[in-house]
């Protein structure tokens, strides 16, 4: 079993965002997807919206794990990927680089290479950052709203994005089925 663990570095910084679009977009796919473990599984399904019968279990787990927290780490690392989901503002980066050193404090390299460190835009900032992958600004992605109703009308730089980036990385843990 492999696991994909969503972590955000700062609170509000779009780790359940993040997590729910990865869900559908394996759907999408027509992927199965994985067993959703959420730590607020009502905001989860909220957020996720009604899914159209995928396909389930695929023996794999995909974490909304909340905030960054040093005993969530250890258990992400050890089953599969860590994300690790900042807000894409100044305090976000500085909050996203301060957990990063902190994986590498604790975990090394192998820690470090286990981790994928993601920027989530927000309030029309889409700042580039080297080295780290950068979803970018876009309106439809209000909080709270239903993601499977936003995301067909997501901007084509979003939906690129997604498919081009973050899906390869999400298929690299679960798969291609």
């Amino acid at each position: 079993m492999s696991s994909l663990t969503f972590l955000g570095a700062s609170g509000g910084a779009g780790t359940t965002t993040l997590a729910a679009l990865s869900v559908l977009l394996l759907v999408e796919q027509g992927s199965r997807i994985p067993t959703v473990v959420a730590e607020n599984p009502t905001a989860f399904d909220g957020r996720l919206g009604p899914l159209p019968s995928p396909v389930r279990g695929n023996g794999h787990e995909l974490i909304d794990g909340g905030r960054y927290r040093e005993g969530k780490v250890a258990a992400a690392i050890e089953q599969g990927r860590l994300v690790l989901v900042g807000a894409s503002t100044p305090q976000g980066i500085i909050a996203l680089d301060t957990a990063l050193a902190d994986v590498a404090q604790r975990f090394g390299a192998a820690g470090v290479e286990r981790t994928v460190p993601v920027l989530c835009s927000s309030f029309g900032r889409s700042p580039a950052v080297t080295g780290r992958l950068c979803i970018p600004f876009d309106a439809r992605l209000v909080p709270g709203a239903p993601l499977t109703t936003s995301l067909p009308l997501l901007r084509a730089q979003t939906k690129n994005t997604l498919q081009m980036q973050w899906l390869p990385v999400v298929r690299d843990v679960y798969g291609s089925h």
